[in-house]
């Protein structure tokens, strides 16, 4: 029986995606972001080991004075919005469930939506701040063990399949995230219901 659904925050909590901010900042800067920055942006940064400004000068290969830095840095904060029909159905689930976010994340999420996504949300990994990634294992163990659940008790949703098969791999219930109607779905045919 699941008693807890586990949500992903970029791509998923979070509309916008890695792709529209890289097309953005490669339009600022004139150059071209590094090839596999899709699923895992940085992972000094997700790992809190690492400043935005030192993570995009790596993805973008370029040392940033402060007039492309700053454009760069408000491109990623634009790029980033709550879903707002989503954070409302996890709330709904959370009257039945134990709802949970586990992301791999930097301090700039935590600054910006951290207090309202504790309003919903009484469990929260962010990656920058247990130092480890998605899709180790020990993440989802980490985050297994704050919920006090075994794996099958869980359903992880996330946008990467990557971290979908990790999850599976370690005996939870997983979705892929596509779009909302489609999760909710989804989580029916695993029998969640809000």
């Amino acid at each position: 029986m699941i008693k807890a659904v586990i949500f992903d925050l970029g791509g998923v909590v979070l509309k916008g995606n890695l792709a529209s901010f890289k097309n953005k900042s490669e339009k600022i800067l004139g150059v071209k972001a590094k090839p596999g920055t899709e699923a895992l942006f940085d992972k000094k940064l997700n790992l809190g080991t690492s400043s935005l400004r030192a993570a995009f000068e790596r993805v973008f290969g370029k040392k940033m004075f402060d007039g492309e830095f700053l454009p760069v840095i408000k491109a990623w904060m634009a790029n980033w919005e709550i879903d707002e029909k989503l954070l409302s159905f996890a709330k709904k689930l959370g009257k039945r469930y134990n709802v949970a976010i586990l992301s791999n994340s930097d301090l700039s999420y935590e600054e910006k939506y951290g207090e309202r996504l504790a309003e919903v949300f009484p469990t929260i990994v962010y990656s920058h701040r247990a130092r480890m990634l998605k899709p180790n294992k020990e993440i989802f163990e980490h985050t297994l063990k704050k919920l006090g659940l075994e794996p099958e008790e869980c359903i992880m949703v996330d946008d990467v399949q990557e971290n979908i098969r990790a999850a599976k791999e370690l005996g939870m219930h997983a979705v892929q995230f596509r779009n909302f109607e489609k999760l909710k779905k989804d989580l029916e045919l695993q029998g969640v219901r809000a």
